[in-house]
């Protein structure tokens, strides 16, 4: 009988998001999930549930993550930050390199059926989590006269989260960094032009 490993459960999940990142759910084998996180087959299905849960699990630490870390901050964004969050996206230090795969939440959205009930509950909690954020940066700028009262925070919100799901496509599909970040700057510069003269 093999020995257990013992293992944290962050840095597994550290190492799972690198693995699900760079190869994708189905391209991740049970033999990659061994060598990269240090966790057995035994305690992949005894403690994770499985493949799929574990990826599950990873894919919620992920949207944590980005919820607490790399959302815009409806408290302390205005249109401007908003504006210059779009194009640090596209960034060249930030974005992935030409051969990796880019956002973990973005990708889970193209590789699965839109039929996966589990990953529909995870793309809404991404794409809702994001909209209402810039809702409320939005809102706050309208009923702050940043805005030109004719910006309808619930539609541009919307127009937004489209941009952004555009702008990761337009990267994961790149085969050099000027088209993202002409997409960038073009999603930047329609927030820019809601604010008052």
């Amino acid at each position: 009988m093999a020995r257990r490993r013992n293992v944290d459960h962050d840095t597994v999940v550290a190492a799972a998001v690198d693995l699900f990142w760079d190869r994708g759910y189905r391209g991740a084998n049970t033999r990659a999930i061994e060598e990269k996180t240090g966790l057995t087959r035994f305690t992949l299905q005894t403690t994770y549930g499985g493949k799929e849960r574990f990826f599950l699990d990873t894919l919620d630490a992920y949207l944590d993550n980005a919820e607490a870390n790399h959302f815009p901050d409806p408290e302390t964004f205005d249109l401007d930050a908003l504006a210059n969050w779009f194009e640090q996206i596209a960034n060249e230090d930030r974005m992935p390199q030409i051969n990796q795969s880019g956002c973990l939440a973005f990708n889970s959205i193209s590789e699965f059926a839109r039929g996966d009930v589990e990953i529909n509950k995870r793309v809404e909690r991404y794409m809702t989590g994001f909209e209402d954020r810039v809702y409320q940066i939005l809102q706050k700028a309208v009923d702050g006269r940043e805005a030109h009262k004719g910006v309808k925070p619930a539609e541009m919100a919307r127009v937004l989260v489209d941009l952004l799901l555009g702008l990761h496509v337009v990267i994961k599909a790149r085969s050099n960094n000027a088209l993202p970040q002409v997409h960038a700057k073009s999603a930047a510069d329609l927030i820019r032009s809601w604010k008052r003269a």
